[in-house]
């Protein structure tokens, strides 16, 4: 058995071709170079046990040999692919064999005639791939170039995607390489493998919208750990959902989009006496600007259902209204065609990049000094609880008069109460048991109910400040603003439940 450490990059096959033959890209100093044509049999069952397993099985034919490949994934929140992977030469490519994988990850669903009988070919995948072999600083890595097809009966579909795997040395430069690779051409990080590709393509799969997985820490996990496990969730909740908005324009994935983003700023604000190096300020501004460039299509999203779509009954007659809900749709266009462009660009593309290697091998990774590698290898479950304490207790101080405060200041504890939710979420497991998890429902649904109401009390105060342009604007506005006494009211009394709900981390004290 071997471990892989991988990176994978996806790009358009003509920019590929542009990388290969960039003199920027020429000039990493080749160790060896070769072209190779490979041809793939993924295998699984009908109803896919092998890949909700976590587990790939395939037979590839590379020249006159025929490999035969498992692999196990470690992490399915990782960009950074770190999997367990076992190999075997087998006869052909039809041929499992079943008792060397006994001693792989396969072995438990492998154990009787019928399981193996079940197990059949499920699509192929052929690559054209160009190998270089780099020393690159300290380290030895693979990349290739792979333009690729993948097959399942009648149906096709074309990929192109780089691939850089550490085959000795430090991970760090791995994630150096693949920067100068994101200057070169745009890419952008890709957690799906080839296997994921095939398994699209039979269930004629497209991305959809994804909300935040949870996230499961382990009690002893060191803080340092703790934070890329989050880091790499958040992350992936981004480029999930900025995979559909490249291709759709549908509210929900622009919306997750920048609450992966905003996840991501919360726990590089939790965890900032860990991860506080000089790269930090920078990672975070990037992930604000691309949080910032979804924001005019989120707002919109967010005006035309709160404000137009509950008028459209009561205006529906009205050629004002009607001339103002084709002004917003005209608006939501342009706003997307900004957000796409956006998420696109060579700066975003190299922003994620940025922020993977900063999160896995960052210089707050291997800062030195008793303190800093204390505070990294702490049990993060301390350091979990302390957070929570600081955070729930500023907005206890902030919140008590909430009638009284102006528009800004409630702002200010809504922001605070989201970045206190997001923090309860990353950490609750290390307080919860199965049977004890009525505190934390308790804690969250008090949280998000003044949240939304906090929410609404802002749109009412942005909505004064936003320019308009009819009278029909003017008039939904003030329809909207006339409900916020009693918003205010509704949310004075959901800060009185939110302060008596027992904090969940402080269950077992």
């Amino acid at each position: 058995m071997s471990k892989e450490i991988e990176l994978k990059l996806a790009i358009a096959p003509a920019a590929l071709n542009r990388l290969s033959a960039h003199p920027d890209f020429q000039q990493f100093k080749t160790e060896k170079s070769t072209r190779k044509q490979l041809f793939s049999k993924y295998f699984d069952t009908k109803d896919h046990t092998l890949r909700q397993a976590g587990i790939s099985l395939r037979i590839r034919r590379d020249g006159a040999q025929f490999i035969q490949t498992i692999k196990s994934h470690r992490d399915s929140e990782a960009l950074v692919m770190n999997r367990n992977e076992w190999e075997f030469p087998v006869p052909d490519l039809g041929k499992l064999d079943f008792t060397h994988a006994q001693i792989t990850a396969l072995a438990p669903l492998i154990e009787t005639h019928d399981q193996r009988a079940a197990i059949q070919p499920l699509f192929t995948v052929s690559v054209d791939r160009e190998i270089l072999l780099l020393k690159y600083s300290n380290s030895i890595i693979e990349i290739a170039l792979d333009h690729g097809r993948v097959s399942a009966g009648p149906k096709a579909r074309q990929f192109a995607e780089v691939e850089l795997e550490l085959k000795s040395g430090s991970s760090e430069d791995l994630y150096a390489l693949a920067r100068e690779i994101a200057a070169i051409v745009t890419v952008r990080p890709s957690t799906r493998s080839k296997a994921d590709r095939g398994f699209d393509l039979l269930n004629e799969r497209t991305p959809q919208v994804t909300k935040a997985q949870p996230i499961i820490l382990e009690e002893g996990t060191s803080t340092g750990e703790a934070f890329r496990i989050i880091a790499r969730s958040c992350l992936k909740q981004f480029l999930t959902n900025e995979e559909v908005l490249r291709q759709t324009r549908v509210a929900g994935a622009v919306h997750q989009a920048r609450v992966g983003l905003r996840r991501l700023r919360a726990a590089i604000s939790v965890f900032r006496s860990i991860v506080d190096d000089d790269e930090r300020a920078f990672i975070s501004n990037e992930l604000r600007w691309i949080a910032n460039c979804l924001g005019e299509a989120r707002d919109i999203d967010v005006y035309i259902k709160n404000i137009l779509e509950p008028a459209k009954a009561k205006h529906a007659e009205d050629p004002a209204f009607i001339a103002l809900a084709e002004k917003y749709a005209i608006h939501r266009e342009r706003a997307y065609d900004s957000a796409q462009r956006a998420i696109s660009s060579r700066r975003s593309t190299q922003a994620i990049i940025a922020t993977i290697a900063w999160v896995e091998a960052g210089p707050w990774t291997c800062l030195e000094g008793k303190k800093a590698k204390k505070k990294r290898q702490q049990p993060i479950r301390k350091f979990a609880s302390k957070q929570l304490d600081r955070r729930w207790n500023k907005i206890i101080k902030r919140a008590t008069h909430l009638s009284s405060l102006e528009a800004e200041a409630r702002h200010e504890v809504r922001i605070s109460l989201k970045k206190l939710r997001y923090a309860s979420e990353f950490f609750a497991g290390l307080f919860l048991k199965d049977e004890a998890n009525k505190p934390f429902k308790a804690a969250i649904s008090s949280m998000t109910k003044l949240q939304d109401l906090l929410g609404e009390l802002n749109d009412i105060a942005v909505g004064r400040e936003r320019e308009t342009h009819s009278e029909a604007e003017d008039q939904l506005r003030d329809e909207h603003a006339a409900d916020e006494h009693k918003l205010l009211s509704k949310a004075e009394k959901a800060y009185k439940d939110f302060a008596h709900v027992p904090p969940f981390w402080r269950a077992e004290d």
